[in-house]
């Protein structure tokens, strides 16, 4: 299948995006994040007026809620940005359309996490926030109008491989029940390693050397990169977590790893379903104008209606292939 023009467009953005600039310098950064953010991006998908939008602190994390006005107590859905653990922000504005949507459609709250960013804060700071969050919303749920037993989390690119470990942090230190993890073009394994990273192809948005040397300011040591909270895929047990729902583009080399990761999940005894996006790349779902851009984008909202139901029910979540 060859590649359209909206997502070609968005492939030659990624592969000019930082070339020829130093991103170690401070000064640096700070223009490449600037220009990241979207300025006229809406992927509300439709009127989102009856949504409100407010920004609070949850345990010191910024969090910006979404709630459909008039709605009672609802269930939640914390939400994790991408921007490979350096970009990124859900307080830009560049998130309101699509999280509004969300909101609307999954019938929840939508929490989205303002977590500390690299290279300034490195492992663990982002997983600790994101955490956090989760945890203090869920214990402040009277306050903020939320059903505590109904929690799922969700994420794009490094915000996937967040909310992996935020539902392996929740299972390992008794934390929130989470119902379901929505995983976006999540990576899982961050050594790279996969035959996909190994084997360049049309499309990819990077190389392996240039995802790794890009995830490492994440870290404080390439040591780090096969830590269970830095990359899911190398946890030794993986029973008891979350179902998974994965959401994959065509053509991006993270889809192995997350085929990979259902497949331990799976065989650890949890539900787990992949899908993959014909003719998407990696991040295209964003795209505002692109039909199969929107379809993705209604996809995991109606997955996640269902699973708030199923558990509003008391039942198991039921995820369709």
């Amino acid at each position: 299948m060859e590649l359209e023009g909206p997502v070609r467009e968005l492939i030659k953005r990624y592969h000019t995006m930082s070339v020829g600039l130093d991103i170690n310098d401070p000064s640096v950064l700070a223009t490449i994040r600037a220009n990241a953010i979207p300025v006229d991006q809406d992927l509300s998908d439709g009127p989102v007026d009856q949504v409100e939008i407010s920004d609070v602190a949850i345990s010191g994390v910024p969090v910006r809620l979404y709630r459909p006005s008039a709605a009672g107590t609802v269930p939640l859905h914390v939400y994790y940005h991408g921007g490979g653990f350096i970009l990124g922000s859900a307080l830009s504005g560049e998130l309101d359309g699509l999280l509004s949507r969300r909101a609307i459609d999954a019938h929840c709250l939508v929490a989205s996490v303002e977590y500390r960013l690299a290279p300034e804060h490195k492992f663990p700071v982002a997983v600790d926030d994101c955490y956090a969050a989760l945890n203090g919303l869920v214990a402040s749920s009277e306050r903020y109008g939320i059903i505590p037993e109904v929690v799922t989390v969700g994420g794009a690119s490094a915000g996937g491989n967040l909310a992996a470990v935020v539902a392996l942090q929740a299972r390992d230190r008794n934390g929130p029940r989470i119902a379901l993890q929505v995983l976006e073009i999540a990576g899982l394994d961050l050594t790279s390693s996969s035959h996909a990273w190994r084997n360049p192809g049309p499309g990819h948005d990077s190389t392996r050397e240039e995802d790794v040397a890009w995830n490492d300011r994440h870290l404080s040591s390439p040591a780090e990169r096969v830590h269970p909270y830095v990359s899911p895929f190398f946890t030794a047990d993986l029973s008891g977590v979350a179902p998974a729902y994965i959401v994959n583009a065509e053509f991006d080399p993270r889809r192995d790893e997350c085929e990979a990761y259902a497949v331990r999940l799976r065989d650890a005894g949890v539900h787990a379903v992949t899908r993959t996006m014909a003719g998407h790349v990696h991040g295209s779902m964003a795209l505002p104008d692109w039909e199969p851009a929107r379809a993705w984008r209604a996809e995991v909202n109606a997955v996640l209606a269902s699973a708030h139901q199923a558990a509003l029910s008391g039942h198991p979540v039921i995820l369709s292939e």
